[in-house]
Parts: C-alpha cells; structure tokens; sequence
C-alpha cells in the first residue's frame, strides 16, 4: 500500500457524505470493491461523486435499516459500458459510524458520519516491516486460516490459486477474504465491525467452518 492513502484516509473526514446501500457488500480499507451500478438514482450518485472528492459510502440494509458501521470508499477506476451502466472500483479508506441522514433534494441518501473510533483505520494503508512469522507465531495463523479457506472453497467449488496467496500479507489476505465471501449480510457486517485483524481473523475461519459444513451458502448467493 502507499502513503498517499494513509495521508488520504487521515485528512478524509466527511460529516456527511452520499451512501451507497448494498447487502452483501463492504469496504474495508485498503480493499478494493467492484462495482456494476445500474439504478439512475446511483448514477446520478456516482455523476455527483466524480465532481468532487469521489467518496461514496458503502452500508448495507438489513431488515430496512442502515447497517451502523460502513465503509468510505474513493472511486479510483471509472468506465461507462454501452447500455449506460457505470464499472467503478472504490478503494476504502477507512470505517464510519452512521449517526442520522441529512436532508437532501438528491435522489439518493446523504448520510451523517462519525469515523472518530475508527482512526487507527489509516495504518491498514501501511504494510507493516514486522516479518509476518513474528507477528504469526512461525505461521500458525496463517496455515488455519488457509485450511479454513480450503475447505470452504471445496463446498463453493471454485478454484483458487493458493500458491499466489502466499504472497499476501495476511491482514490484507484476512480482509480480502472476508469482502469476497458470499456470507450473508449479518455475518458480512460482524466481519466489517470486528475491532482489529486477529479478532476478523478469527471471526472469518469460524463462519467458514460452519459455512462449509451447513448449506447457509445457497442462501447467501441467492
């Protein structure tokens, strides 16, 4: 990661700010997130972005209600396919916490943030110089978190390239792990809000563990 985005996640304090809601998907820092957006009310949010700081907020909507714990995303890659749809990649910054919603006359919601528990996010930018078997007791972490992924990338039945993970800092492999997971939402979020990499980390191998042993993944991918 670069200093560009830690500086950028520090100085990055919007009081309100457009928020995007879509179950299934968060932003954790540092992460990049795809996204195919099609509804005219979030063109005009992603129109509206790109004229000024390129923010936008991602919090899912579960049971109707905003998620409290979001992520403030920049958009760092913009297309606009044939029949009108934009393909945007945001990069997230850091966490917030949805205090209310401010009136607006855009379509979309404009919600209210607070990112004051969530300042140790800017670090994420940053790949520590520690070596990984310090900080992961000679690799243990890692080698659970990877049996955990084995087995549940069995049950989904897709390939994986496990050779190239070993090149990803495992923070960075943790939370990738945890955005690319068809988990459902409630598991998703508790995920996004977990208080540092070791207890996401631990959160992560457990849900898929009971994922792959349950049938909770066909409901997630409908």
């Amino acid at each position: 990661m670069s200093t560009h985005y830690k500086s950028l996640a520090r100085r990055t304090n919007p009081q309100t700010n457009a928020i995007f809601p879509l179950n299934g998907a968060i932003l954790l820092p540092g992460c990049d997130l795809p996204l195919n957006v099609f509804e005219p009310r979030y063109l005009n949010m992603i129109d509206d972005a790109l004229k000024g700081e390129r923010l936008i907020g991602m919090v899912q909507n579960i049971d109707s209600h905003l998620s409290p714990i979001g992520g403030l995303g920049r958009i760092i890659q913009f297309s606009e396919a044939e029949d009108g749809r934009y393909l945007v990649v945001l990069r997230g910054l850091k966490r917030f916490r949805i205090t209310g919603e401010a009136k607006s006359d855009t379509p979309y919601r404009i919600g209210t943030l607070d990112f004051t528990e969530f300042e140790n996010d800017i670090e994420t930018h940053i790949d520590t110089d520690i070596p990984e078997a310090l900080m992961d007791h000679g690799g243990q972490q890692r080698r659970t978190l990877i049996l955990a992924m084995k087995s549940f990338a069995k049950h989904l039945g897709v390939e994986v390239d496990w050779e190239g993970l070993s090149n990803i800092p495992l923070p960075r492999l943790i939370d990738q792990a945890t955005m690319i997971s068809p988990f459902e939402p409630m598991d998703k979020q508790s995920l996004l809000e977990a208080a540092n990499h070791d207890e996401r980390r631990r959160l992560l191998v457990g849900l898929m563990t009971l994922y792959a042993r349950d049938d909770k993944t066909g409901d997630a991918l409908q």
